[in-house]
Order: structure tokens, then sequence, then C-alpha cells
């Protein structure tokens, strides 16, 4: 095919390269924005986790000890602030900036161990499910449909009021209002590859159900967990901050960002910092959990790679 040589084609080539280096450049710069976006929610949540550790250490107060001549301080940025207390004080003496960072111990904890409570949980009920079908299927499904149409404070607060409160049970807690999102994918999963090549030729050369689940199915399953558990941890951490809102959490006087908004909200209008502040830090750390978890499942879902 012979191309004939007009004084347009220069032009028409460099539009349609323009044209077909545009979509690129705009991935491009998606691209660049969002490993940006990533690492700073990142650098929040290993700050915080560093934070809660070393509270003791960066927290200029003692969180548990009142001071009634220094009520209601405001922050330092406020008329009336002294960097003696940074972020003020409460009603009651109570340092703000200490009890913001211990308080990100019990919601760090609670949601970290309750996470993999709800994974161990979640995942063993639908690779049961998945795999096995049947009776099995049945009613670990019927027993997920059954706790998602019941509000699940509903069953916390009468779990509280039986055996009082305690760290324990808020983990216990938080690990069962969370299994059934594990289960549901999981079993998803499962029943998209339970029908594969290779666990048809695991069956044929003898292999026991248990090792297809632990060695076949489970391996493939990774990336899926890893999101869920990112993504489960915001859901965790609003609930601990729910029930101490509500006086069933973290015992006092112990600080939990919940139980600070709570003591603070009738002291709105003359002492906001008291609820501003610990609400800042419960919504910045729900967000940046929420935002890794997006990044996380478009960099691990191999259907999302081709539309980022």
């Amino acid at each position: 095919m012979i191309e004939l040589a007009t004084p347009n084609t220069g032009r028409l080539r460099t539009l349609a390269a323009s044209q077909e280096s545009a979509p690129v450049s705009k991935t491009r710069t998606r691209r660049r924005r969002l490993p940006l976006l990533t690492i700073v929610c990142a650098t929040w949540i290993i700050g915080l986790v560093l934070a809660a550790i070393f509270a003791p250490e960066l927290a200029p107060h003692d969180p548990l000890k009142q001071n009634l001549m220094a009520r209601n301080v405001p922050p330092v940025w406020s008329s009336g602030g002294s960097w003696d207390h940074p972020f003020g004080t409460d009603q009651i003496g109570y340092d703000i900036f200490s009890r913001t960072l211990y308080g990100a111990r019990p919601a760090l904890q609670i949601a970290g161990i309750a996470a993999l409570l709800s994974l161990a949980i979640g995942t063993t009920m639908g690779l049961i499910a998945g795999y096995f079908r049947g009776a099995a299927d049945a009613v670990i499904m019927l027993l997920v449909d059954a706790q998602l149409s019941t509000p699940f404070i509903v069953i916390a607060i009468a779990a509280v009021a039986a055996f009082g409160r305690s760290m324990t049970l808020l983990i216990i807690l938080a690990g069962i209002s969370g299994w059934m999102g594990f289960a549901r994918t999981i079993r998803a999963q499962v029943l998209s590859l339970r029908d594969r090549e290779f666990i048809h030729a695991s069956h044929a050369i003898g292999a026991t159900d248990f090792r297809i689940l632990l060695k076949h199915l489970l391996p493939n399953l990774t990336s899926i967990i890893i999101v869920l558990v990112t993504v489960q941890l915001r859901g965790l951490i609003l609930f601990e901050a729910s029930m101490s809102f509500l006086g069933l959490g973290v015992p006092p006087p112990n600080p939990s960002w919940g139980s600070m908004i709570s003591n603070g909200r009738d002291y709105m209008l003359s002492a906001w910092w008291i609820s501003v502040i610990p609400g800042v830090a419960l919504m910045v750390t729900v967000l940046t959990a929420s935002l890794i978890g997006d990044w996380l499942r478009d960099e691990l879902d191999p259907t999302l790679r081709g539309i980022r």
C-alpha cells in the first residue's frame, strides 16, 4: 500500500499521536498521585502506632491525673491557651493531648485483635460453605443472614449488661461483629475456584479435603484476605469508639476517643476542643484506613489493574 504525502499528513500524524498519548498521560498522572496519597495515609497510620506505643514518653501529663485548677483550658492556638496543655484540658482538668495519645491504644489494640478474630472465623466459615456446599453452606449462610438482620449494637449492649465492661469482652464482640463480610466474600471466591482444573487434579491424586483447603484454596485467597482485613479495621475502630461513646466500651477513667467525644458533647459551645480533637483523630484514622484499603484493593485485584 502506497501512502501519498500531502501537506496535511504531518499535521494529522501529530494530532493522532497527541490523542493516543492523552489517556496515557492521564493514567500516569493518576498513578503518580495515588502513591503520594497512599504514602501520606501510611505515614499517619505508622505515626499513630508509634505514638500509641511510646505514649508514656510523648505525653506531657498523666492521662489519669485530674487538675481542677486547670479546667477547660483552651488549646495553645486559642486565646488563653498554654503550651503546658497544647490541646487544652477538659471539664475536670484532664490533658486532652495526653488522653488523645493514650486513646489510640484501645482503638488500635481492639481493632487489630478483633480483625484477626473476624478473619479466623469468617475465613473458616467461608471455606467450609463454599467448598462443601449443601447443608453446611445453608446453615452458615443462615447464620450470616440472621446476624446481618439483627442490629449488633443490641447484642453488644445485652452482652455488656450480662458480663460487665472489659477489654476482653469488647474484643470478642468486635470480632464477632465483622466475620460475616469475610465469610460471604471467601465463599464467593471458593465457589469460583472449586471447579478449576487444579482442584480436580488434586482430587485425582488422592488429596484430602483438608489439604485442598489449606494448600490450594487458601493461598489463592491471600490478596482478598489482605484487602478484607484492611477494610475491616475502619469498621472495628468505629465500633470501639461507638461502644465507648455509649459508655459500654473501655472502662473509665482509661482514655478512649469515643468516651472523650461523649464527655465533651455538653460543652460544645464553651469548650469545643474536648470533643473535636479526639473526633478529628478518629475521623482521620478511619479515613486513612479506608484509603489504604481502597488502594490495596486496586493493586491486588487483577480485574481492576487495567482501569486505573
